[in-house]
């Protein structure tokens, strides 16, 4: 069941907490809008800010204290303005299903993605394992925005919708709970997975121009680093919806750099590693200790015939790594990948498990 003790919660500028009365004149003239009307499935077909406060005040709290529902307001972090809704429905002890609709007056600003992380991170902290969507087929902006919000296809078919109606539908599903247990701890080490408040960190190791230097990206303004962070919340299991695992290196509670492992044939589970680490922390074994952990992860955990790494060959230092962790080269493509202004070289590493099993 859902439990509104966990409210409310702020993801960037967008907080997700429990509708107030005081939001009952924006609700009612969001549900006016031509959008909504069609495609956000609300049960009643008319709503005033009277029938809003009466709802509020009966279905909506029996619902929250109960657990059963939770018809929630997307708010701006900064200011409370309501932006939108947000609802938690169909509650059982393992899933829910979660709709949304956006204020015209808010729109284009992210809240909609944005809410559906939050509405993820609600229902996982109530102990849920997977979150469901439908959607109509012409709703290219409720698919996108559950798209990049982690949300996988997972069918097509007729059903009936909250109003009543039956129509041809989309199903969205997110897996909450990854299938490894995190944190992943090492002899000096915790990777955990990534976490909304790791923007600062984030921002301060890839804007420094010297880690940037062999990456395919400039230094990261702080809006890249948002974006980022987004794309890494939602990295949580190679076999979960991202085909994609992004895990946060700490040395003593504090981030020191980052290790990724992504799926590239899922079929014949074939992976790649890639890895970040704080300058500030280099020469010690750090990096090399996570590595070889995300390695053996790859292969023991998630039964990965090959793993590969990829890098620029001026990059001599994560060269030396993958050399130390037991990756082989298997080649050096000259000049093949166009980076910030030249030609450069690239390096492919690669260790099959059955190299990782005879060690």
């Amino acid at each position: 069941m859902l439990d509104a003790t966990n409210l409310p919660i702020a993801f960037e500028n967008t907080r997700l907490r429990p509708l107030s009365e005081l939001d009952a004149d924006a609700y009612a003239a969001g549900t006016k809008d031509e959008a909504v009307r069609r495609f956000a499935h609300l049960p009643e077909p008319d709503y005033t800010p009277e029938s809003v406060r009466r709802m509020i005040r009966e279905e909506v709290a029996t619902g929250l204290s109960s657990g059963t529902l939770a018809v929630l307001a997307l708010g701006d972090a900064e200011t409370d303005r309501f932006v939108g809704s947000l609802v938690l429905f169909d509650v059982s002890p393992e899933a829910a299903e979660v709709g949304f609709w956006i204020h015209p007056d808010a729109r284009g600003d992210g809240h909609a993605r944005r809410g559906l992380e939050l509405a993820s991170r609600f229902a996982r902290s109530s102990g849920l394992r997977t979150l469901t969507a439908r959607t109509l087929p012409e709703n290219k902006v409720s698919q996108h925005c559950l798209t990049t919000a982690g949300f996988r296809e997972a069918g097509r078919s007729v059903g009936v919708t909250p109003a009543g109606q039956r129509e041809e539908l989309f199903h969205y599903q997110r897996d909450l709970v990854p299938t490894a247990q995190w944190p992943l701890v090492t002899e000096r080490l915790q990777l955990r997975l990534h976490e909304t408040g790791d923007v600062t960190w984030l921002h301060n190791l890839y804007s420094q121009p010297d880690v940037a230097r062999y990456l395919l990206d400039e230094p990261w303004t702080m809006d890249v680093t948002r974006d980022k962070l987004t794309e890494r919340l939602s990295k949580t299991d190679l076999d979960g919806e991202a085909d994609a695992l992004a895990l946060v290196i700490e040395h003593e509670g504090n981030a020191i750099g980052d290790v990724a492992l992504w799926l590239t044939d899922k079929e014949y589970r074939q992976g790649e590693i890639g890895w970040v680490l704080d300058p500030a922390h280099g020469g010690q074994g750090f990096a090399s200790e996570a590595v070889r952990a995300v390695l053996a992860l790859g292969f023991d955990h998630y039964h990965l015939h090959r793993i590969t790494a990829q890098m620029d060959a001026r990059n001599s230092a994560s060269a030396a790594l993958a050399n130390r962790v037991g990756l082989r080269l298997e080649a050096h493509h000259v000049q093949d990948w166009f980076s910030k202004g030249e030609w450069t070289d690239t390096l492919i590493y690669a260790r099959l498990a059955s190299e990782h099993m005879s060690q």
